[in-house]
């Protein structure tokens, strides 16, 4: 693959000379990560509200469900059969909420909950071949998001940057330092990120 030409960065001065300075943030902002990451999340949710506001209607009232009731069924999905509480310790999410979640994408069956074998007491959820279906039609837009999204940067800058929030994260999440640790959150470059 041939070599992609260095993008400029404009400086402090060109940046002055936009044609939107009344709405530039302050330059020192413009130094903190903290700020630009914030900035960032809210680019991707305004992007991601607009994707689907623009998108065809399917007729699938499953279309519509919300991102982390896909990250539950990405996460099963991921793992095979798994209690409740371990999907809500794998993803940080409250049990009350997952057990909402659950009960929806059961309600659209793409998962089923069937008593464990091991502990009769709990539940095992099991991913649907509907509910595989979905979750690859859902990777698929979110590769499309994705690509949309970090358009301004090469392959490898993409890499680089994926690494450097794993890094990060790997610092102070245990759950991010094994790259191949089950139901860990897919990076933007990889094949199978969930939107």
């Amino acid at each position: 693959m041939p070599e992609e030409p260095a993008v400029a960065r404009p400086g402090p001065a060109e940046r002055r000379d936009h044609a939107c300075t009344a709405h530039t943030p302050p330059e020192p902002l413009l130094r903190v990560p903290t700020y630009l990451v914030a900035e960032l999340m809210k680019l991707i949710r305004r992007e991601s509200a607009r994707e689907s506001a623009n998108a065809p209607p399917t007729g699938d009232p499953a279309d519509c469900l919300p991102v982390p009731a896909v990250l539950v069924l990405a996460c099963v999905a991921a793992e095979g059969p798994m209690s409740q509480r371990q999907v809500s310790e794998r993803l940080r999410m409250d049990p009350a909420d997952v057990v909402g979640l659950v009960d929806m994408l059961e309600g659209h069956g793409y998962v089923r909950r069937r008593r464990d074998p091991a502990d009769r007491r709990r539940y095992a959820l099991d991913v649907t071949e509907d509910g595989r279906l979905f979750l690859s039609r859902r990777r698929e837009a979110g590769l499309r998001f994705n690509r949309r999204l970090f358009a301004p940067l090469s392959e490898e800058e993409l890499r680089q940057f994926t690494d450097m929030i794993m890094r990060v994260l790997a610092h102070h999440d245990p759950r991010f330092a094994d790259p191949d640790a089950p139901c860990r959150p897919p990076g933007p470059h990889r094949p199978d990120a969930a939107s």
